[in-house]
């Protein structure tokens, strides 16, 4: 049984109050069901390249298609990949509840970091 659904990535930014200078950049890794709900809240990952490996390597997203979206990435912009996954564990081999698609309220925080700093 095929599963289809979307990975999106985008270029978040993280500015500490306290040192308004210093930014740090992550890569917001969010995944939706073909209905556009998304598999739990995004997972913030160090890098475009922490991504780019996790697609490549678990939802067969091709360099072609990473290539193509970069620049796009880069200048801040939502890049999104259609997938079609062949199981339930690829769901999880992406750090994603198969069992836990949200509702888009219930993913408002004050921190779009989830507190992880």
């Amino acid at each position: 049984m095929s599963i289809k659904a979307t990975a999106a990535v985008k270029k978040v930014t993280r500015v500490d109050p306290k040192k308004p200078n210093d930014k740090a950049y992550y890569a917001s890794l969010s995944l939706l069901t073909e209905n556009g709900k998304p598999y739990g809240p995004p997972r913030y990952l160090s890098e475009f390249r922490e991504a780019a490996i996790l697609l490549t390597r678990e939802a067969g997203v091709t360099h072609e298609q990473l290539h193509e979206r970069h620049a796009a990435y880069e200048r801040g912009e939502e890049i999104s990949f259609p997938l079609t996954l062949e199981s339930e564990d690829a769901i999880k081999n992406l750090g994603f509840d198969p069992q836990n698609s949200m509702t888009a309220g219930s993913l408002l925080t004050d921190d779009p970091l989830g507190g992880i700093l």
